[in-house]
């Protein structure tokens, strides 16, 4: 444990063993009285409390001392902290030993789930319409539920928003949970308790952090990337929100997190990130860093590397810098009262720090007992990240979930380790279809015990908010078993497949042979890249080139020269260098793509090269004009709108 860590955490203790002391003067004095007293059994009793309270306490206080209590914390802050801390711990471990009973026997966890779902939602408009409560079975429920999408739910969903009682379910649902979009406009699902499902996932993956690494803390907070969504109201009263999206007045997130419960209502992406990284570097005993997706965490690490010098000045005089702006002064008046009367020695060692130089130590120069970092790494840059910011520290991977469902499935491993995902059979009932039957509208499919090793399905799911054999258009690869239930890594939605004829390019087989294609040139690296079919494009458009008859891909690749060579003399490739190589790494991938090409009905790729910013430039357009929000956000691979479409064109070099 560093010094200032060392000191905070012995004036806590120092105060928690004066609190006793105090107790245990007045048992002293009452032990006194009761010598002399002629009640002395009596008093005995009553008044040998104290003395056992006492000599509790100061065990309490030197426990305290291993749990690695953060800087610049009161007794009661400690108190509150370690009340939330044990519960959401005890909470976690109960999900988890369900959820390896559910593991051992996945059939029956499945069965038990849907037999409860079916009896809980049979007796609703929708359960009466299907006879839900006739079916008795894992069989009965197949054949007599057809397979589902969207769609088939979007009337029932209306008149749940709109108030009406007992459609999907019993209980009245109270949130809807809005979708990014990234597959199609926003959709809206009902969620019967949001913040249990929301509390349930935080319970779940706190507790995993801890069984990890155990030298995680039970009192070191944990700096969670969070950017706050607009939210809206139903005619029904019911929210209107992303999945993963705050409830302010929840005690949960200010007794686990370094950044002030104002600090997640900030709606701005830049100063959402400033005060996480402002309160995040003020406490040096940090245990853990989490986003819902890694790219919040690099976006938060490249602004520290601009603004480094103000985040420092605020920590040393206890301001929040003038450019930062609220649209609320009462958040800023909130934490500046939260950051307290400055910090001279943290500000100055940070300083010191930051002089050295971002390198690949860094993050563990400022936070020198962080354990871990747990997020979605949904773009593979984890490998990048981590040689440029995170030496030596593990990523754990926040796991597998959606707004359909919520948090369907984790990872009990480092993400280095391994990185499949288990499944949570005790909380939704799945299906899986395989891949090469997909196109079919009612497939048949194959239960959570009877799929293959190595074979790639698209997921199917039951919950229990309304949605029945659902299809998701996620697609999976099953990579081996945790116990007896098969685990699974995520591949692709289907929803983001490349079509222009009939060669459905996903985008696992896009990215390969694009690093492949990009590989070749030993001086340059893929930043990131994203892809459109020509068939959005106007012919009327300048941006059209050739005829209707041959579409292509409109490939918008940013490239980095490597650091190593940057200052040698070395020729960087243009999009006509590359262009070739990208079509022949596709046509080695994709047999159907090669006969398109190979016969002349799909025209060869236009690449072309981006400025340097432009895929940060991109988050920032998507989230303004979408119902997308900062959090949910993920690089639009394929580019679906003419706005998009043009927003790219206008950033080419």
């Amino acid at each position: 444990m560093n010094n200032l860590a060392l000191k905070s955490a012995i004036m806590i203790s120092s105060k928690l063993l004066f609190i006793s002391g105090i107790w245990g003067a007045i048992a002293s004095y009452l032990a006194y009285r009761t010598a002399y007293s002629p009640f002395g059994s009596l008093e005995s009793m009553i008044y040998g409390t104290p003395a056992f309270t006492s000599a509790c306490l100061s065990l309490l206080s030197l426990w305290i001392l291993t749990l690695r209590p953060s800087p610049h914390r009161g007794v009661l802050s400690v108190l509150h902290h370690l009340y939330f801390a044990s519960m959401s711990y005890i909470r976690g471990r109960y999900h988890l030993r369900g959820l390896n009973e559910g593991w051992q026997n996945p059939r029956r966890a499945q069965e038990r789930f849907l037999r409860r779902i079916l009896k809980e939602n049979g007796d609703t408009d929708y359960g009466r319409k299907l006879k839900l409560k006739n079916i008795t079975s894992i069989d009965d429920f197949r054949k007599s539920h057809p397979l589902t999408n969207y769609e088939d739910y979007k009337p029932y969903v209306e008149r749940v928003m709109a108030g009406e009682r007992g459609v999907m379910t019993q209980v009245m649902p109270n949130a809807f949970i809005q979708t990014s979009g990234t597959t199609g406009p926003s959709k809206y699902f009902p969620q019967r308790d949001h913040r249990h499902s929301l509390r349930r996932m935080l319970d779940i993956t706190y507790s995993n952090l801890h069984h990890l690494c155990p030298r995680l803390g039970l009192l070191q907070k944990k700096l969670f990337h969070y950017v706050q969504p607009i939210m809206s109201r139903t005619k029904g009263g019911g929210s209107v929100r992303p999945a993963v999206s705050v409830y302010e007045e929840d005690g949960f997130t200010e007794a686990f997190h370094t950044t002030p419960p104002a600090g997640f209502c900030i709606q701005s992406f830049n100063q959402a990130n400033y005060i996480h990284l402002l309160f995040g570097l003020l406490d040096q005993n940090l245990g853990a860093i989490g986003s819902l997706f890694i790219g919040g965490i690099d976006s938060m690490m490249k602004q520290l590397e601009q603004s480094w010098e103000e985040i420092v000045c605020d920590i040393e005089s206890g301001t929040i810098n003038e450019n930062v702006k609220f649209t609320d002064d009462g958040i800023k008046s909130s934490l500046e009262q939260a950051l307290g009367n400055g910090h001279p020695e943290r500000a100055g060692e940070l300083r010191r720090q930051f002089m050295k130089g971002f390198d690949r130590s860094i993050i563990r120069r400022v936070w020198p007992n962080l354990q871990v970092i747990f997020a979605i790494d949904s773009t593979g840059i984890w490998p990048q990240f981590k040689t440029k910011y995170a030496e030596d520290i593990p990523l754990v991977n926040f796991g597998y979930g959606n707004s359909e469902g919520m948090f369907l499935a984790h990872s009990p491993w480092f993400h280095e380790d391994n990185r499949s995902m288990v499944p949570f059979p005790n909380l939704a009932f799945f299906e899986f279809i395989r891949l090469k039957d997909a196109k079919e509208s009612q497939p048949r499919t194959f239960l959570i015990d009877e799929l293959e090793i190595g074979k790639e399905y698209e997921i199917v799911f039951t919950q229990d908010s309304g949605l029945y054999r659902y299809r998701l258009g996620d697609v999976i690869r099953i990579t081996g078993y945790h116990y007896k239930c098969p685990t699974f890594e995520f591949m692709y939605r289907m929803g983001l497949m490349l079509n222009l004829r009939y060669e459905k390019m996903n985008q696992v087989v896009l990215k390969e042979g694009l690093q492949s294609a990009v590989g070749q040139f030993n001086c340059i690296r893929l930043v990131d890249y994203a892809v459109a079919e020509s068939t959005i494009i106007p012919a009327s458009s300048s941006a059209f080139e050739g005829s209707e008859d041959m579409p292509y891909y409109v490939m918008f690749l940013e490239l980095r020269q490597e650091e190593h060579i940057e200052n040698k003399e070395s020729k960087f490739v243009d999009a006509d260098q590359i262009k070739t190589p990208i079509d022949n790494e596709l046509r080695a991938r994709n047999s159907d793509y090669h006969r398109l090409r190979r016969e002349g009905s799909i025209s060869h790729p236009r690449v072309h090269l981006m400025k340097h910013g432009t895929f940060d430039d991109l988050k920032q357009y998507v989230v303004t004009t979408t119902n997308t929000t900062a959090n949910q956000y993920k690089v639009p691979r394929r580019i679906r709108t003419l706005d998009t479409l043009n927003f790219m064109y206008d950033h080419v070099c």
